[in-house]
C-alpha cells in the first residue's frame, strides 16, 4: 500500500514540477509583457526612467519576476494535486470544506491583489516619489533615480505582505463576526482591547510611509474604530439583558 501511494505522489509532484518549469518558460518568454505590469502602477503617474547600476540588475529583476508569477499561477494546480491525492482518505464534507476554504481564499486574495495593484501601490508610489528637494536657489538638490531591481524586489514584497494582512484580518473579522456568540466578544474586547489596537497599529505602520498626519490618522482610527464595536456590545449586551428580565 505504501509503495503504491508513493508512486502516486510522485507522478504528482513529477506533474507540478513540469507545470512549474512550462510557467517558467512562458514567464521568461513574455518578460517584457511581466516587466511592464509590475511597473504600470509607476508608469501610470510618472515619466521617470528605471535604471540599473549593475549588469546583472536586469537579470536578477526578470528573474525574480518570473519565478514569482510561475510560484503563483502554479499554486492552484499544486493545491488541486493535493486535495486529488488526499480524496480517498478524507470524508465527503471534509473534501467540500476544503475545497470551499480554498476557493473563497483564493478569491480574497485576487481581491486583495487587485485592490493593492490598482488603488494603493499607485497612491502609495506617487507619495513616495515626490519626496525630491529642487530648489534654485538652495544648495541641497535631491533628486530620486529608481533602481529596477530595488523596485521590482520591494513591490513584490509590499504586495504580497498587504495580501496577507488583508487576509489574516479579514479572516479574523470573519471568524469574530460570525462564530462567536456576544458574550464571547464582549469578554475578548473588554480583556485584550488594547492588545488589538497594537497589533493593528504595528501591522499598518509596516505598510505606510513614515508620515506624522498619516500615523497619526491610523492611530486615531484604530482607537476609534474598536471603542465603537465595544460600545455596540455593550449596547447589545444590555438590551439582551434587558429584555430577558
Amino acid at each position: 500500500m505504501l509503495y503504491f501511494y508513493s508512486i502516486e505522489i510522485a507522478y504528482r509532484i513529477f506533474y507540478i514540477i513540469i507545470s512549474f518549469v512550462f510557467c517558467l518558460v512562458i514567464g521568461f518568454w513574455h518578460v517584457q509583457i511581466w516587466l511592464l505590469i509590475e511597473t504600470y502602477p509607476f508608469l501610470q503617474f510618472s515619466n521617470k526612467k528605471f535604471i540599473a547600476t549593475q549588469t546583472t540588475d536586469l537579470i536578477d529583476a526578470v528573474w525574480i519576476i518570473t519565478f514569482s508569477t510561475s510560484f503563483l499561477f502554479v499554486y492552484p494546480f499544486f493545491v488541486y494535486q493535493i486535495v486529488l491525492f488526499s480524496k480517498n482518505s478524507w470524508y465527503e464534507y471534509q473534501i467540500h470544506f476544503i475545497i470551499k476554504l480554498f476557493f473563497y481564499s483564493l478569491m480574497l486574495y485576487i481581491i486583495s491583489l487587485l485592490f493593492c495593484y490598482y488603488f494603493f501601490l499607485p497612491i502609495l508610489l506617487d507619495f513616495l516619489s515626490q519626496w525630491e528637494i529642487k530648489q534654485t536657489k538652495s544648495i541641497l538638490n535631491i533628486e530620486i533615480e529608481f533602481r529596477i531591481l530595488n523596485y521590482v524586489q520591494w513591490t513584490l514584497t509590499f504586495r504580497y505582505v498587504f495580501c496577507f494582512i488583508f487576509y489574516i484580518i479579514t479572516f479574523f473579522t470573519c471568524f469574530f463576526s460570525f462564530l462567536l456568540n456576544s458574550t464571547v466578544k464582549y469578554n475578548l474586547l473588554k480583556s485584550y482591547r488594547k492588545l488589538f489596537i497594537f497589533f493593528n497599529i504595528l501591522f499598518i505602520f509596516l505598510i505606510i510611509p513614515s508620515d506624522f498626519y498619516l500615523q497619526f490618522f491610523v492611530i486615531s482610527y484604530s482607537f476609534i474604530f474598536y471603542e465603537l464595536i465595544f460600545f455596540f456590545l455593550c449596547y447589545k449586551r444590555n438590551s439582551t439583558y434587558l429584555e430577558i428580565n
